[in-house]
């Protein structure tokens, strides 16, 4: 037999053990939602980039990219420390203290996203030196800042009480399902539609997700808590949530610095031309995040007990299997390119090479293992931190360089040249600190060594 038929063999021999694996099972239903979401998020982008063709397309992606950084801004890092600070209170028996941190973070959330959007409104002021074709898009955009907030918010409410349906469906199905109803009528009704109405359909979009998560979490879990109690760790819950905000800041930077690169170097029709490209990315990232549902807090569990066994063991069919699946996937996606790129129109044609690009970008990623969650789970968040921040840097850095001169295709290669920074920098790190590989090659030797 050949070095890849074993290598194949080996693959489907680990992804038939995860899949009957408790990861797997764990993360089914998220995934179902996140499929859906996706789904309904592709026939989005289409129907955006047929009613508004690619300048008007890389206008409102422009703001929705800036409204998303935002937000996130605004929420100040609440919905992820309440995924921590949720069931660590219920556990502790404190409802009071419970329903007094829920009060904090909403007030905080209101009174940043408020501020937020008066700022915004400024725009609409003649003296601010903005374009004025964009004016009354960034003040829409600061609008939809507010209900943004809400749901990611929520969305770490709902994760912390482990309501895993709540979390999801109304931001990641809801709120797209109501922008797909809203872009059918419109086409079917062959109405007239420009960037400003795209944007004030998203916040009322954005606005029913937020109102639905906050009557099914009132309904299911809030109901049951007393009324707040005194609250005097206000200070401190603020100093927690600031590593919470750093990180969730560098995740959204990611996935926008492209598109509000291109905004600002190459215009809106190269920032267009990009977005279907940016659409396919979660979906090649999938097999990552679903399987990460379910191995992150199994990854707390063995680095508590000192399993290390079990963390190698668990890790090397995490890596075999996403790898293969990511592969899969970035073939599928890439190969059927330029088909894919016509069902967004004939200008979205020239984009379709881009997605060999993030593919492999994606690819490399699967293959150097999950080093962030590595390191989150054993304590060493800063450094995983500090992996982001070099591919970040990269990124600007390619953006800043060939932007200008190259447009959407370079920022398709800032996000491969970020990806191979940042998992370049934490592999080397996780063997110098940890003593272990999670890449494809680390578990090939040690599966060598075992023989």
């Amino acid at each position: 037999m050949s070095s890849f038929s074993r290598l194949l063999q080996n693959a489907l021999h680990e992804g038939r053990k995860l899949a009957a694996g408790p990861i797997a099972r764990a993360s089914g239903l998220s995934m179902a939602i996140r499929l859906s979401g996706m789904g309904l998020l592709f026939v989005q982008a289409v129907l955006t980039a047929r009613l508004l063709g690619p300048a008007g397309y890389g206008t409102t992606a422009t703001v929705l990219s800036a409204a998303q950084v935002l937000s996130s801004a605004a929420m100040l890092g609440f919905g992820a420390l309440a995924v921590r600070e949720v069931p660590a209170r219920r556990a502790a028996e404190q409802p009071g203290a419970l329903a007094a941190f829920l009060r904090f973070s909403f007030l905080a959330t209101l009174a940043v996203s408020v501020v937020v959007a008066l700022m915004a409104s400024l725009a609409l002021v003649p003296a601010v030196p903005v374009a004025e074709a964009m004016r009354h898009p960034f003040a829409l955009g600061g609008v939809l800042v507010v209900p943004l907030a809400f749901v990611a918010l929520f969305r770490g409410w709902a994760q912390g009480f482990g309501q895993i349906a709540m979390a999801q469906v109304p931001g990641e199905f809801l709120r797209p399902a109501v922008m797909v109803s809203v872009l059918v009528t419109v086409a079917i009704g062959g109405l007239a539609f420009d960037p400003a109405e795209y944007l004030i359909a998203a916040t009322v979009a954005a606005l029913v997700a937020a109102v639905v998560a906050w009557v099914w979490i009132a309904r299911k879990e809030l109901r049951h808590l007393p009324a707040p109690g005194d609250w005097v760790g206000g200070r401190a819950i603020m100093a927690a949530s600031f590593p919470f905000l750093g990180m969730g800041m560098i995740a959204i930077l990611q996935g926008e610095l492209n598109t509000l690169l291109l905004a600002a170097l190459a215009g809106p029709r190269e920032t267009g031309l990009f977005q279907p490209v940016a659409r396919l990315m979660p979906l090649l990232a999938l097999p990552i995040q679903a399987a990460s549902m379910r191995y992150a807090p199994r990854m707390a569990e063995f680095w508590h007990r000192e399993e290390h066994e079990r963390i190698l063991s668990v890790t090397g069919t995490f890596t075999w299997t996403t790898t293969l699946l990511t592969l899969l996937a970035g073939l599928a996606i890439a190969g059927a390119g330029p088909w894919l790129m016509l069902v967004f129109g004939r200008d979205f044609s020239a984009s379709a090479p881009l997605l060999w690009i993030v593919a492999a970008a994606q690819v490399f990623n699967a293959a150097c293992g999950p080093l962030g969650v590595v390191f989150s789970m054993a304590g060493r968040t800063g450094i995983a931190v500090f992996g982001q921040l070099a591919g970040l840097a990269v990124n600007i850095a390619v953006g800043l360089l060939f932007i200008p001169h190259y447009g959407a295709a370079a920022a398709a290669m800032g996000i491969l040249a970020a990806t191979v920074t940042w998992n370049v920098v934490l592999l080397i790190a996780i063997r110098r600190i940890l003593g272990i590989d999670t890449s494809i090659l680390g578990v090939l030797a040690r599966r060598r060594s075992a023989r």
